[in-house]
């Protein structure tokens, strides 16, 4: 009752469409989710993205890219109208849609997370300027609703990024690789032994790579990864 008194006060909006949704219903209202493209079977074993052959275990980039990480598990196809929404969340100050997300991929993936042994979440860091610059990490945010769901915790000090990097849209698969080389360092002394990176979208990669190839150097065993979204090739 309390919570339907505060959503007349305070009208939750749908964090696909942005539309105001009725008292009592959360997150996402009944006509966007069935617009929303979820991964389906087959995917591929590795990043996780969608693949038209069955027979298949990996798609085209993972069959001729090597991944440092186990596996992924992104949740949605990034196509309209989840790809306008994610924008909304990244540079438009719609914060609260990634506790929606955060939900949306604990419920999907939170038992599989627990059965790895997933020690810790560990959001893809920004640089301190472009921190300052947005005011929040959207991943950070993602990684704080899923861990409220599951109880697994986040370690935002295991990894920084040290160096403020051009914006990977502007640039080419190889120009990425180069672009993320040294932009990752760790600062926590703690390492645990399996940790799951989380980021908004995962595009060619070559951020989690970068990311997970600096974990596994300062001696965790095993990187996986999670994201809202992952791109279509």
């Amino acid at each position: 009752m309390l919570e339907n008194i505060k959503d007349i006060i305070f009208p939750p909006r749908c964090a696909v469409c942005d539309a105001v949704i009725p008292p009592g219903q959360k997150g996402i209202c009944s006509t966007c989710r069935v617009k929303l493209s979820y991964i389906s079977e087959p995917r591929c074993l590795k990043c996780g993205k969608e693949i038209e052959d069955e027979a298949e275990e990996y798609c085209d980039d993972c069959s001729k890219t090597k991944r440092s990480y186990e596996q992924g598990f992104p949740l949605f196809n990034y196509v309209p109208p989840l790809s306008d929404a994610i924008t909304r969340l990244k540079y438009h100050g719609r914060q609260e849609y990634a506790a929606v997300y955060g939900r949306e991929m604990a419920a999907e993936y939170g038992k599989i997370f627990k059965r790895l042994g997933v020690e810790c979440f560990v959001p893809v860091p920004l640089h301190s300027k472009r921190l300052k610059k947005r005011g929040y990490n959207q991943a950070a945010l993602i990684a704080a609703a899923i861990s409220k769901e599951t109880g697994i915790p986040v370690n935002e000090k295991l990894l920084v990024r040290s160096k403020n990097t051009a914006p990977q849209k502007e640039l080419n698969d190889t120009d990425r690789e180069k672009n993320l080389l040294s932009a990752f360092a760790t600062t926590d002394t703690i390492i645990p032994g399996v940790a799951m990176l989380v980021d908004d979208i995962y595009t060619t990669g070559a951020t989690i790579e970068g990311c997970t190839k600096v974990l596994l150097a300062a001696g965790v065993n095993k990187v996986y990864y999670t994201s809202v979204a992952i791109g279509r090739v």
